[in-house]
């Protein structure tokens, strides 16, 4: 597991440079963000619905554009704010600002409701806090150094170089990606409107 100041370090090892910490954090900074943006780590949050009650509030970790599907037992819900949906279908839907989820119809009985998400980075880091750890499962926190190589390569202008980082770490990510193919992390519970 590394830190900030550890990838720091080991890519100012690999790649002597003149860049300060601000810009090196600024670049860790999009590479968390980008890292989320490729590998699609699958979650699900579990919570009871009510019958006869159609919003809920959900934690501010799922965001609607991250959200795959919405169910309670056998009923499916589409997403009416990012898929068309067809008059007399069930359909969801998340406001970001207030974290409230509404399901229409309204549900008619108690269930557990299940939401497939995918995992998004909350974090911005700041040069105050080195010892802070990547977003990032732990096994994929060496991408980052791959990253940060990359990006302190190509701002010297030595594209070879920068190439070379680039395309091992975008092996990594890779690698990542096929690890979350097909697996999920359970969260939740308890959640009522």
């Amino acid at each position: 597991m590394f830190t900030l100041q550890q990838i720091i370090k080991e890519a100012d090892v690999r790649v002597p440079n003149p860049f300060d910490i601000a810009q090196k954090i600024s670049w860790l900074n999009e590479i968390n963000v980008e890292f989320f943006e490729i590998v699609r780590i699958p979650k699900v949050f579990r919570f009871m619905i009510t019958g006869g009650t159609d919003t809920y509030s959900l934690p501010s970790t799922i965001r609607s554009h991250a959200i795959e599907n919405v169910r309670n037992q056998s009923v499916m819900y589409e997403s009416i704010q990012y898929e068309k949906v067809q008059p007399g279908r069930n359909y969801w839907n998340l406001d970001d600002d207030t974290q409230q989820l509404t399901l229409f119809p309204r549900p008619t009985v108690n269930a557990e409701a299940i939401i497939s998400y995918r995992k998004k980075t909350e974090s911005t880091y700041l040069t105050s806090d080195l010892s802070a750890k990547p977003d990032a499962p732990i096994e994929f926190h060496w991408a980052y150094i791959l990253a940060l190589c990359e990006r302190i390569a190509k701002a010297m202008n030595d594209v070879p170089l920068a190439n070379n980082y680039a395309n091992d770490y975008r092996g990594q990510l890779s690698l990542a990606q096929e690890r979350y193919k097909n697996r999920s992390e359970v969260t939740g519970g308890g959640v009522n409107g």
